[in-house]
């Protein structure tokens, strides 16, 4: 039965999208406002920029009413306001204003003011359903459960936003100040890649003049093209989103590394390699400048040339910055010099002089003696695959063995993800320290090594960091048992807050149950994640022959693939070529290790060979990312036993498994 303020709620609806769209009418207008070329294309590019702030709304304008004991009229909350100028009203107020913070807040023990919360079930411009919460203390709910509708969804290609079904533990770490430094730990299904996102959007509101801009960093492309679309959908346009192994620019890491090279390459020792190489091949060698002017011969002597160079370096470093200051100090005591020696028949200015110097190429060359200019990307490279180069500048902080461990031959040479934080760490010592953003948000930051880690600390103002994450599903090469070997590498970490999310939203409580096991071995320390939803089919678990592994797997994805929602199949890597080629692969069922599962979500998973997926380091810790994927079905092929840190799978066994 439909509610009965429906048909005044849709008029309310319609209303608020007729003054939208004479909003949207008013800046389509403003582009062509001015005769000025350059002002209307200026103009043109603010309207443009305007307009895709609009797009958002045809997916559902307004979702929230408050009805407050302080005020006469209800409050509306959307995704962004809307104006009734003629009326000079506000309709709609959007969801990271202050006014809507009760709509995420507001209990029954703590209603704010608020005496009922309506939420909305849209499609479009189109109300399809109300569900009235009264927060009077008799906690009465009429109409159907908005989030528990949402959760039941079946998933897209593209992670959507949550502005409507934001909970309260989220909202509270969505609206923090962007100081000090905010860890959000939080299981599987929490919601931490979306409280991170939101967050991005509700910093830009509320500090836009503080931060400007806010950098989203994420654990690798797969990754980033499945959240990509989540804040320009918030009409958010001043955030860089980019996988950690993109944060360089002009950079293809293509090559794939051993995960022992891995770990290696994420040590922070690796630092100090690359610093010592770089002092070692930017020795400066002081030596006199000299010229020829009028007649008179001007100089800076070597004693001044070795103070101007100790000078530049300890106050910037080796970098071009530096570089350039020594340059412009020089020039400027040759000028003094000029001067001095020729009084009145120094007739040339400054500029002429620096000219007349850098004539044939005289003065690059003599401060390329003196200050050699080393290019960053060659002093990584020249390590990578010169054993005496590494030598010299490894000498006593790596092992020989490690050594040999990192060498590669030059033939053929190609960047690896790995080889991204090396050429960060060259280039912001020997050429110009990265834009630094107003905040950053990096996800999955349990698996970043401590060279990642200081790679994105170079792009946050200090302690204006949001990190989010799940010390369980740690499988990076460097495995951070707790947060304080991140906290370690960011600045601003001693005075970081952790704080936890507990709600899994998105794996439902019989699923959950199979993977939890493995949590109490793999991090103890880390409180189980509670299921929010219940009421999903049981894991179905099929025990196979060896030689049946791969079809069953296959015909379980291919039958499941009849079913409405994304479904994907988690294997071990070295089952991978069995599959590549498939037609199921060419049907477009994604095929992924955990490590590329992580962050994602499905509706349904084919998780295969758990026995193999647990072994290594990270094994039990990859199966739990693999068994925490699903958002309706859960089935479990294998031929070996089941790992025994499972304890007694609870599940449903195929009648040929038993």
């Amino acid at each position: 039965m439909a509610h009965p303020d429906l048909p005044v709620e849709q008029a309310y609806v319609d209303h608020a999208y007729a003054c939208l769209d004479r909003m949207r009418a008013v800046v389509e207008r403003a582009a062509g406002a001015t005769d000025s070329e350059v002002a209307a294309l200026a103009l043109e590019a603010w309207a443009a920029r305007r307009l895709r702030t609009f797009e958002d709304a045809e997916r559902g304008l307004c979702f929230g009413r408050l009805d407050l004991e302080t005020t006469p009229r209800p409050l509306y909350v959307g995704r962004r306001w809307v104006q009734d100028d003629e009326a000079d009203e506000l309709l709609v107020v959007n969801w990271q204003a202050p006014a809507a913070r009760p709509f995420y807040v507001a209990t029954p023990t703590d209603p704010h003011n608020v005496t009922l919360r309506r939420r909305f079930r849209t499609e479009g411009r189109r109300v399809l359903d109300l569900s009235d919460e009264l927060l009077d203390g008799s906690g009465s709910v009429v109409g159907g459960d908005v989030l528990l509708d949402e959760l039941e969804r079946s998933r897209e290609p593209r992670m959507r936003d949550i502005v409507a079904t934001i909970q309260a533990d989220q909202y509270r770490l969505i609206t923090r100040a962007p100081d000090p430094l905010l860890i959000v730990q939080g299981g599987p299904g929490t919601g931490k890649t979306a409280v991170g996102l939101h967050r991005a959007s509700f910093l830009l509101y509320s500090y836009r003049e503080q931060l400007r801009r806010v950098l989203v960093v994420g654990p690798n492309p797969t990754f980033m093209e499945y959240v990509s679309h989540v804040l320009p959908t918030l009409g958010e346009e001043s955030v860089e989103q980019r996988a950690v192994g993109e944060l360089v620019d002009g950079v293809d890491a293509t090559a794939t590394d051993p995960r022992e090279v891995e770990r290696l390459k994420g040590d922070v020792r690796l630092a100090e390699v690359i610093a010592r190489a770089a002092a070692q091949r930017s020795a400066p060698r002081p030596e006199e400048l000299v010229a020829r002017l009028e007649g008179a011969y001007v100089r800076v002597r070597e004693g001044e040339v070795g103070e101007l160079l100790e000078r530049a370096r300890s106050e910037l470093g080796l970098t071009a910055q530096a570089r350039e200051r020594f340059r412009m100090d020089v020039l400027r005591r040759f000028y003094e010099d000029y001067g001095a020696r020729l009084g009145g028949l120094a007739w040339r200015d400054f500029a002429e002089v620096e000219r007349s110097l850098g004539a044939r190429g005289f003065l690059p060359r003599w401060l390329g003696r003196v200050w050699p200019a080393i290019d960053p990307d060659g002093l990584v490279r020249s390590l990578l695959t010169g054993r005496a180069r590494l030598a010299e500048a490894a000498d006593g902080v790596l092992e020989p063995a490690e050594q040999r461990l990192l060498l590669r031959p030059r033939a053929g040479f190609a960047w690896g993800e790995h080889d991204v934080a090396l050429l960060d760490e060259a280039r912001a010592l020997l050429a110009d320290a990265p834009r630094v953003f107003g905040h950053v948000i990096v996800d999955e930051a349990q698996d970043l090594t401590p060279m990642q880690l200081r790679m994105v600390a170079r792009r946050a103002r200090p302690g204006s960091l949001t990190v989010l994450g799940d010390i369980a599903q740690a499988t990076g090469p460097v495995v951070h048992d707790g947060w304080d070997g991140v906290l370690a590498h960011l600045d601003g970490g001693e005075a970081a807050e952790i704080a936890e999310l507990r709600h899994a939203y998105r794996v439902p409580a019989e699923i959950m149950e199979l993977a939890l096991p493995l949590l109490d071995v793999v991090a103890p320390s880390v409180a189980r994640p509670v299921a929010f939803r219940s009421g999903a089919a049981p894991p179905r678990i099929e025990r196979v022959e060896e030689h049946e592994l791969v079809t069953r797997a296959l015909r379980e994805a291919l039958s499941l693939s009849g079913e409405d929602g994304l479904l994907a199949v988690i294997l071990p890597d070295e089952l991978a070529p069995d599959l590549a080629g498939h037609s199921a692969y060419d049907d477009g069922i994604p095929l992924l290790s955990p490590r590329r599962a992580k962050g994602l979500e499905f509706d349904h998973v084919v998780v295969v060979e758990p026995s193999l997926i647990a072994r290594g380091d990270t094994g039990l810790r990859e199966l739990y990312v693999a068994l925490t994927r699903p958002t309706r079905t859960l089935v479990v092929v294998h031929a070996r036993p089941l790992p025994q840190q499972l304890g007694t799978a609870h599940g449903c066994y195929s009648a040929a498994s038993a």
